[in-house]
């Protein structure tokens, strides 16, 4: 709320005046005070993931620029008018995955861990919240907001947290392998 007062304030100024340049660095200033907050943050936080006693850390390879893509326009094939696409609820999202700043956190979590010799695994999310640990049960209809229940087995606990284990033993059997055949991944 304060960076749009802010915005305001410089869009208010006459062009090229004196104040619209102090209202410009002032609202340079408060964008720079939250960008040091992030990093700061963000390096706190990777530092506390690569500090603990492990020799590897797994990631989810996410596809952080297709999640913040735009949605697909969909037009109404009689009348040629837009139709809703979901696109106003989906800025929402896109502006907090921006915020955060996943990419950058990312590439903290390497650095450190390269620093500290420790590997960084990415692993393929795709249906790690949706797969059942005790069966191998893959359906849409397991997760239910954070709950998980299979329909399959019955098997339940918390959604997130069996998807963080999900890529946690992705992430092992990819490194474990076969040592037999030396580049061949399951």
């Amino acid at each position: 709320m304060a960076g749009t007062i802010k915005k305001l304030l410089v869009s208010r100024k006459g062009k090229g005046s004196n104040n619209r340049k102090k209202a410009a660095k002032k609202l340079g200033l408060f964008h720079q005070r939250i960008s040091n907050k992030r990093q700061a943050y963000q390096w706190k936080v990777a530092n506390k993931i690569v500090s603990r006693n492990v020799d590897a850390i797994a990631l989810e390879d996410l596809n952080i620029s297709g999640m913040m893509r735009r949605c697909r326009v969909k037009v109404d094939e009689k009348t040629g008018r837009f139709l809703k696409n979901g696109q106003s609820r989906k800025r929402g999202l896109n502006r907090s995955i921006s915020d955060a700043g996943w990419g950058e956190l990312i590439l903290k979590i390497e650095y450190l861990a390269a620093k500290q010799g420790k590997i960084v695994i990415k692993v393929n999310p795709k249906y790690s919240s949706q797969e059942c640990r005790n069966c191998g049960h893959i359906d849409k209809s397991n997760r239910d907001g954070e709950k998980f229940i299979c329909t399959e087995c019955g098997y339940h606990e918390h959604a997130d947290i069996g998807a963080a284990k999900t890529i946690r033993d992705r992430a092992l059997n990819l490194v474990r392998g076969d040592s037999a055949k030396p580049g061949v991944r399951a």
